[in-house]
């Protein structure tokens, strides 16, 4: 008894290290993916570094999310192939300690990870989206350009058509069409080489237009004029540039309390109450992953012989069927095709399902045919290019 705590407490130990590192890691990499997404907002729009900044901070808790599942598995499968490459796995079941008794520090790990994968579901991921789409909708209300974008025909405005080649940012425009049915009795058509955006006053924007032409037609279509001119203004509703979203919440900001209360407000068999139950559904079903992520983790690492580099590969694939799955799960799902329980639940009952598979086998040291043809991969690979060199030379 007293030999298998040792053991346990050391596994746990072995875990930690390579979670937390790996969690650091790759939300790292979310996160240089998303600063060179929102880099356009600092170069072309002007946005400020401390607005951006917010907007991260903001994004953690959704990288969060599906990073500490990641985390999970890849902490167990490098501790499980470390023992398994020194031979210590050997050395465990030698001294009496079967495998089904390393389970209590794996399940303390993937505990810890859906603990904290929970919180942030129900808590952190909310709050993270309402102030990230808030703060996008104050920003857009001062800059107003930040809602106009390049080669898109923006009907946002009554009566409006708005199409901009090019945005060089600090609300200039560059190459403007416009088409203005405001007028009930003739339509205008705008054409202008350049034009600025002015900053929203009163609920009203001012795109003052330079260089260009309009041209009017009546509506029976039997006068036309054209006039050209240096300036010219045109005063545009801010509303126009302010999405209804902001006056409620999107399920995907909504608490669990708040989510509850909306679905019990729709109509039975309605998108809209389909989409909610996604969601709440969604909020249990990730955190829960971190629980089959380590049972996937743990034969796959006991089972395994090849370098760390290997297990970091097989990780990163698992994790990629599975992300690859749940977003077919709620892109099918969003249809109506299936209950939302059946598309949010369906990855994490496959991926179980086989974890439980693999680790009975493993238990009962029968082969994987599966995972046998992965361990063989690398020196198959390894031969492949020795044989490449020696071709060459």
């Amino acid at each position: 008894m007293l030999k298998s705590r040792i053991i346990q407490t050391y596994l746990f130990k072995e875990m930690l290290a390579p979670f937390f590192v790996s969690l650091g890691v790759f939300t790292f990499v979310l996160l240089v993916a998303k600063i060179m997404e929102l880099t356009e907002l600092v170069v072309a729009r002007g946005v400020g570094l401390d607005v951006v900044g917010r907007l991260l901070i903001y994004a953690l808790p959704y990288f969060f999310v599906f990073t500490v599942p990641m985390s999970t598995l890849l902490a167990v499968l490098l501790a499980f192939l470390r023992l398994s490459s020194d031979n210590e796995v050997t050395a465990i079941k030698a001294a009496g300690v079967g495998l089904h008794q390393l389970l209590p520090p794996v399940a303390a790990v993937a505990f810890m990870a859906w603990l904290m994968s929970t919180l942030l579901a129900l808590w952190g991921l909310p709050w993270g989206n309402h102030n990230f789409e808030n703060l996008l909708f104050r920003v857009a209300q001062s800059k107003a350009d930040l809602a106009l974008k390049e080669r898109v025909f923006l009907n946002s405005f009554k009566k409006l058509v708005i199409y901009i080649n090019r945005l060089p940012g600090g609300g200039l425009l560059q190459d403007v069409f416009i088409v203005d049915e405001r007028d009930p009795n003739r339509v205008h058509t705008i054409v202008a080489k350049r034009g600025k955006l002015f900053p929203a006053r009163e609920g009203r924007i001012t795109m003052r237009l330079y260089d260009g032409t309009i041209h009017g037609v009546s509506q029976d279509l039997k006068k036309a004029q054209t006039a050209e001119f240096e300036t010219y203004d045109i005063s545009l509703d801010a509303s126009g540039l302010m999405t209804a979203r902001r006056t409620t919440k999107h399920e995907k900001e909504m608490y669990l309390g708040e989510l509850l209360a909306e679905m019990a407000k729709q109509p039975p068999g309605s998108k809209k109450l389909y989409l909610m139950q996604m969601e709440l559904h969604k909020k249990f079903s990730l955190p829960f992953a971190c629980f089959v992520m380590s049972l996937i983790a743990l034969p796959l690492g006991t089972h395994s012989r090849s370098g760390r580099s290997w297990g970091v590969s097989v990780a990163l694939g698992v994790f990629l069927l599975y992300y690859f799955m749940l977003s077919a799960a709620w892109s099918f799902g969003e249809s109506g095709l299936y209950p939302p329980v059946v598309g949010m639940w369906m990855p994490n009952l496959v991926f179980g399902l086989f974890g439980v598979m693999m680790f009975r086998r493993e238990l009962n040291e029968a082969p994987i045919p599966l995972l046998d043809s992965l361990d063989a991969l690398p020196a198959l690979i390894a031969r492949l290019k020795k044989r490449g060199q020696l071709q060459e030379g």
